[in-house]
């Protein structure tokens, strides 16, 4: 074969032409003796290639003749397993590029040696290929071990041997382990082919990230603006905590709450965990959850009056809206959070379009890698701070760290308040704690630098700056009411009758359609706009259920106990309390959850007199509460008539005895 035949066959790609493309070799790696002869092959290449001599010249210059130089250039544009060219790795001494294939027929078979016998039997066989496949990968729909070893795949295989009339004279039986260290090696290559498969014999998180990084060009454009993009989710709290409450008989008693959510929001350009994170009580966050978590990240910071000894907020951390005051009530662009249900609510979706003005970018399902920095700053919190401590329930249940946490949270008295400073404190000083990929810059120092570059936040509308936003749902309702029963107008929402001064006299918006606006939060008063958009005003709950604050959760757990007949409450009567006091009572009968229904109760209880509401619905619910202190004495002065009435006919009826 002539020089030019071979150099301008048909069919050969740019990339096994072009020698630029080939993979070069480090010859400094080679021992002398292999190193001086892949120079020489590879000078060889390159004069043949290029046509600066002849071949006689080549072999004199190199000692490679005309049928070793063919059968070189042939196996430098050969393609590896990988579909690219050998190029000048073909020419290193020894390399064996070509993948070994037992010929039978071949006069230099070595009856002695098995080499190439197993992949002979699997090509004969394909059956027993397919079984093999389909154990190691767990695919056979009756497997009920999914993740089988070597050796039981091993008994497998022998037993398809023995199925498809494989003599005894046979490989594999003519071997002394039947083939098993051959399927091991076959089983390795397998498993470094198909990564992707074989991690899921390694538990769900190896096949997750497997299947969902590392793969392909990772090369994102990096963001540097703060408030560009957060990364929102929740995580189970690796620990168990305790509320102390009153009983019915005045003791006091310390109640187990079940494992809570911990609500946070990120910010990818500097680390920074934006606000006072939320914890949740319920047994899953919901959409409200989800607000309440957006809420305490936008409004300013406080921080809280610590009660426990030794533990102190570092000097060097804080949060964001804390430490620098030109963004407080600082908003976001994007924000990327999970397929969570709580995510996808109506709610949540409306509120962060029209309220915070921000783009929602939906991760895909079951992959947390998307949203690697709040992942991380989980992973870190709770390996620094929870898993520490004594009521830790650790990250697994054979954990060596987890001790009876149930045990320690009741003996040390671990309780959720001391959980919401714990988390507090925590973060604060994570945002203040220098980062390695920051450089080495805290969080809240590379928001500092970013700031004086003038890379500033977009901030939140004043006119929208109120809590009751941002939990807050639209509903068509109907003014009811009735002239000829002498039923004054009003709006009912979730079995309670609102009204205000003004509705009580507007009779003529009787059976009107009306647009109520709803914190969710706090379900004590409701905003009413009119058909034609015009606000109407605020309307309160009737009776007592002005008085305490409450959730649309506790709202709607009380009607249902009501309903069942399981409590009872008259108008006189502060339905938050007598709610409170059923989940004491119950908590004898050791309910699970009822722990953390109590503290949800208390925890609304004690927001609510911390945080300040607007001042018409104070307005309103000031004079709410005066007309039910007036109306307390008027029935305090009626039953103490009463009773004298009472009194005075038991005198005169008197009986006289002899």
């Amino acid at each position: 074969m002539s020089r030019v035949k071979v150099f301008d066959r048909d069919g050969l790609s740019q990339t096994q032409r072009d020698r630029d493309l080939w993979f070069k070799v480090d010859e400094t790696l080679l021992n002398e003796e292999k190193r001086i002869l892949f120079l020489k092959r590879k000078e060889a290449i390159d004069l043949y290639v290029n046509n600066e001599k002849s071949l006689k010249e080549i072999f004199s210059c190199t000692g490679i003749d005309r049928r070793n130089l063919i059968r070189l250039y042939n196996r430098c544009i050969s393609f590896d397993e990988n579909g690219l060219p050998w190029g000048y790795r073909a020419l290193i001494p020894g390399k064996n590029i070509k993948k070994y294939e037992l010929d039978p027929l071949s006069k230099k078979s070595n009856e002695s040696r098995k080499t190439g016998e197993f992949n002979l039997l699997l090509d004969k066989y394909p059956q027993i290929r397919d079984e093999i496949d389909d154990l190691f990968f767990g695919r056979k729909k009756k497997l009920t071990e999914p993740v089988m070893k070597p050796k039981y795949i091993h008994k497998k295989f022998v037993d398809r041997c023995k199925e498809a009339g494989i003599s005894r004279s046979s490989y594999p039986f003519n071997t002394d382990t039947l083939g098993y260290r051959a399927l091991c090696r076959y089983l390795e290559n397998l498993r470094d082919i198909h990564f992707g498969k074989a991690a899921s014999r390694f538990g769900h998180d190896a096949e997750q990230k497997a299947k969902n990084s590392g793969i392909g060009q990772q090369n994102y454009p990096q963001n540097i603006t703060p408030y560009q993009k957060v990364e929102f989710d929740g995580h189970r709290i690796d620990g168990i905590f305790v509320i102390k409450v009153k009983t019915l008989e005045g003791d006091d008693a310390v109640l187990t709450l079940d494992r809570l959510w911990l609500l946070s929001f990120t910010d990818r350009a500097t680390r920074n965990v934006i606000g006072r994170p939320h914890i949740c009580l319920n047994k899953e966050y919901n959409a409200s959850d989800v607000m309440i978590a957006a809420k305490k990240a936008i409004i300013p910071f406080k921080k809280k009056n610590l009660t426990i000894d030794g533990l102190s907020y570092q000097p060097t951390g804080g949060y964001p809206s804390e430490q620098f005051p030109e963004i407080e009530w600082a908003v976001w662009d994007v924000i990327y959070f999970d397929n969570a249900k709580s995510h996808l609510a109506q709610m949540v979706r409306e509120r962060l379009s029209n309220l915070i003005g921000c783009t929602t970018c939906i991760g895909a399902v079951d992959r947390p890698m998307r949203r690697s920095f709040i992942e991380r700053f989980h992973n870190t919190f709770t390996s620094s701070s929870i898993q520490r401590m004594a009521n830790t329930t650790g990250s697994h249940p054979k954990d060596p760290r987890r001790k009876d946490p149930e045990k320690m949270a009741i003996r040390y008295e671990i309780t959720f308040e001391h959980l919401e400073e714990i988390v507090d404190v925590v973060i604060s000083n994570y945002n203040g704690t220098p980062h390695g990929a920051l450089f080495y810059n805290s969080p809240l120092e590379a928001l500092e630098q970013r700031l004086k570059k003038g890379m500033k936040p977009r901030l939140l509308n004043e006119s929208k700056r109120t809590e009751f936003l941002f939990t807050q749902v639209e509903q068509p309702r109907t003014i009811r009411g009735s002239i000829s029963s002498g039923k004054r107008p009003y709006i009912e929402y979730m079995g309670v009758e609102y009204r205000n001064e003004l509705l009580v006299k507007s009779a003529h918006l009787i059976g009107t359609k009306v647009n109520v606006h709803i914190n969710v939060d706090d379900l004590r008063t409701i905003r009413v706009f009119l058909p034609d958009g015009s606000e109407f005003g605020e309307l309160v709950a009737a009776g007592k259920w002005s008085l305490t604050p409450h959730t649309l959760q506790i709202r709607k757990a009380i009607n249902l106990l009501k309903k069942n007949k399981l409590i009872h409450f008259t108008q006189w009567d502060d339905p938050i309390f007598v709610y409170h006091e059923y989940l004491i009572a119950k908590e004898t009968e050791k309910k699970k959850g009822s722990g953390n229904r109590i503290a949800k109760v208390q925890q609304v209880i004690r927001q609510a007199e911390e945080e300040s509401n607007s001042p018409n619905q104070n307005k309103l619910l000031a004079q709410e509460h005066k007309n039910l202190a007036e109306l307390d004495k008027a029935r305090e002065l009626q039953e103490k008539i009463q009773a004298q009435k009472t009194s005075t006919s038991t005198k005169r009826y008197k009986t006289i005895t002899y």
